[in-house]
């Protein structure tokens, strides 16, 4: 088995770190953009679920206990209205938060970029 020499191993490392770093913002903007997209609106569902949104407001006039008086029908539609409006608050928090999530990875790489530009330049001037 013949033994690769450094230079050549040097050689290729450089030309697929430099491939890679040239290929990088297409895939940033292309299969990551997707992925992240799809985490996005995974995690809008997930926090829906969390939260059990979707069982509140499909029992919301279903009475409580079994209560079927009409003061009692009045509470548990009260309550299970408020609750509705508290986890409703909620699931647009996480939401918000995973959609400011993806507003930040569109916009991280050409930011990082300049910034790597200015530090360049003020380097050279």
């Amino acid at each position: 088995m013949q033994k690769a020499s450094a230079s050549l191993i040097v050689r290729y490392a450089f030309k697929d770190g430099l491939r890679e770093l040239v290929l990088l913002p297409v895939w940033w903007y292309t299969n990551g953009l997707k992925r992240v997209f799809l985490f996005t609106l995974y995690s809008m569902k997930w926090s829906s679920d969390l939260f059990g949104l979707g069982i509140w407001v499909k029992n919301l006039f279903v009475p409580m206990y079994g209560e079927t008086s009409l003061t009692g029908r009045a509470i548990s539609f009260g309550v299970r209205f408020v609750m509705i409006i508290v986890r409703g608050i909620g699931v647009v928090t996480l939401s918000l938060l995973s959609w400011i999530g993806f507003v930040i990875y569109v916009v991280v790489l050409p930011l990082s970029l300049l910034g790597v530009i200015i530090n360049l330049l003020a380097l050279l001037f």
